[in-house]
């Protein structure tokens, strides 16, 4: 019986340690691969379904036992398993986390579109698998949520470094084209996330060797460097609110009135220039110079009359974008030099003469057949591909994002046209989803015909989107708001606080920090929609509840 309890114990040790590797790859594998993602939550699957269920001795049943064995060992899974169901029915946070995917598989049952809700369900299984294996499971160690944590930061920069890679040795103009494992929104958010978990490790000095110390600082340098070479407003605004919130935290915390004054100004300071900056940049694209026309010249150097027009083209640096306007010379000079049309679309989809005219524009010169052979090669090029202005070639250029809003924004208040910025198409994804939440408000379309939903309400509020452009709420609350009704919200929302309420998860640092990384990216994103985001989603909230022990060493393991 020594020797049997002997080989148990090392088997449940071994179980437990397969379980924490595969959790390191599932970490691993949220900001690099998809592929991995799905593997591992296979692994820990099967890990889970056989952890706890025990082992036999050797020789008991004699030669012809091995029937009986399997019987014995199937015997043991069943009653592992019914230990652990029962485990998670006596957890409410535990069953009100799972109750989240139950809430879509409800859906279904009203749902004309069966196919597409069954592949919503998958898409979503995460949010199932997730907190019923780590819920019911043995939670880690202080130790090794640490080791846990770095892994996922090593991978973050391991992405980082990949998408750098292709910065360096392709030609990119559009900064979402880094973000080479999955979507630059979420691959802003682990960012955001790693940024975090570094600042803990310095603070709380989990490292105190000076070279550690130096390597974690750099990496934090590293990341908020990137994230201004990803372009990502989502992932900045984050971590500055973030970075807001526990300042604010700091100056109510702190017992020197020196100190917390000097916090509480320098937080002043930075918000006042922040606005100063913001309103003198909107000025730029609202108002221009006075222009006295009889001063323009009239003609180009080959005798063709200019257009100088003031309304249909807007306002960029504060210039208007249509003086010195040739269409005629355009048109000849750019088909000679391109095997897409003048009159024709780039391709994003756009007019390829708007895209033409503003480029040229914010290069300074004339939109006539000079302005046209001055251009490059490359230039030719990138315009065909859709980049409208050069100033978004530059890179870690964060003032040609904030003007591409502000000249999409332009463009929607003049001619009700969101198709130039992708801030200005969420307005007209909202809109939409107001639309269908006025008509299906108390329960919603379903878990599979919000496709259909939004397909019908762009026709009726003649969107001008383009079809390309015609996708889902971007707002993973109007999301739900409108697959299952004003009730599927309020559970929605129920889900997402009182599990970290009961279980007292809002004092805890990494909790709040992924907290508000969650709720500020839906938003403006359909984080469960995607694979990325529902793994990201279902990991790290399972993780943070319920992966832990409580009240451990730190030091251990």
């Amino acid at each position: 019986m020594a020797g049997l309890s002997k080989i148990t114990m090392k088997i449940n040790t071994d179980a437990s340690s397969l379980m924490f590797y595969t959790l390191v790859l599932l970490a691993i594998s949220i900001p690099l691969s998809e592929f991995g993602m799905s593997i591992s939550q296979f692994i820990l699957l099967g890990i889970w379904i056989f952890q706890g269920s025990g082992t036999y001795a050797a020789g008991c049943y004699g030669s012809n036992g091995k029937m009986q064995r399997m019987l014995f060992s199937i015997r043991n899974i069943l009653i592992s398993l019914s230990g652990k169901f029962r485990m998670l029915f006596n957890n409410p946070a535990a069953m009100v986390v799972v109750s989240l995917y139950l809430l879509h598989v409800a859906g279904t049952l009203y749902s004309s579109d069966l196919n597409y809700a069954l592949k919503d369900l998958r898409i979503k299984l995460p949010l199932l698998s997730i907190p019923v294996i780590l819920a019911t499971s043995p939670g880690i160690s202080a130790g090794r949520f640490r080791k846990l944590m770095i892994f996922f930061t090593l991978a973050v920069f391991t992405g980082t470094l990949a998408s750098t890679y292709v910065l360096l040795t392709k030609n990119v103009s559009d900064p979402r084209d880094l973000s080479i494992f999955i979507s630059h929104i979420r691959f802003s958010l682990t960012i955001c996330f790693a940024i975090f978990i570094l600042i803990y490790f310095l603070i709380h000095k989990k490292y105190n060797h000076k070279l550690s110390r130096f390597i974690i600082a750099a990496g934090i340098l590293w990341f908020l460097l990137f994230l201004f070479i990803l372009e990502s407003i989502t992932g900045i605004f984050i971590t500055g609110l973030l970075t807001l919130i526990f300042l604010g935290y700091y100056i109510f915390t702190v017992r020197g009135q020196l100190l917390r004054l000097s916090v509480a100004v320098a937080g002043i300071i930075l918000t006042v220039a922040s606005v100063y900056y913001f309103r003198s940049f909107v000025k730029d694209f609202t108002s221009a110079s006075p222009v006295d026309f009889s001063t323009l010249d009239k003609y180009t150097e080959f005798g063709t009359p200019y257009i100088h027009d003031t309304c249909t083209y807007g306002i960029e640096n504060g210039q208007f974008v249509g003086l010195f306007l040739c269409p005629t010379e355009l048109r000849h000079e750019w088909n000679k030099r391109s095997k897409l049309s003048y009159d024709g679309v780039d391709k994003k989809g756009h007019e390829l003469n708007y895209t033409l005219i503003r480029f040229l524009h914010s290069k300074g010169y004339r939109k006539d057949a000079r302005g046209v052979r001055k251009l490059t090669d490359a230039e030719i090029r990138h315009i065909e591909n859709g980049v409208a202005n050069a100033d978004y070639l530059e890179n870690f250029n964060l003032k040609s994002r904030f003007e591409q809003i502000a000249m999409g924004y332009s463009n929607y208040i003049r001619h009700g046209d969101p198709n130039a910025s992708s801030v200005m198409q969420r307005f007209e994804y909202w809109k939409t989803s107001i639309h269908i939440v006025k008509k299906h408000w108390l329960t919603g379309v379903g878990t599979g015909d919000l496709n259909d939903a939004f397909y019908k309400a762009y026709n009726e509020t003649g969107s001008k989107l383009q079809e390309d452009y015609r996708k889902r709420s971007h707002n993973q609350f109007l999301a739900i708001f409108i697959a299952f009704g004003v009730f599927g919200l309020a559970w929605f929302l129920f889900t997402l606080i009182y599990p970290a309420f009961k279980l007292g998860k809002f004092s805890d640092y990494y909790y709040v920090v992924f907290f508000i990384i969650i709720f500020m990216s839906m938003l403006t994103e359909d984080t469960l929609e995607t694979q990325a985001g529902a793994t990201f989603f279902a990991f790290f909230n399972a993780l943070l509840l319920f992966g832990r022990r409580r009240n451990i060493d730190d030091r251990s393991d």
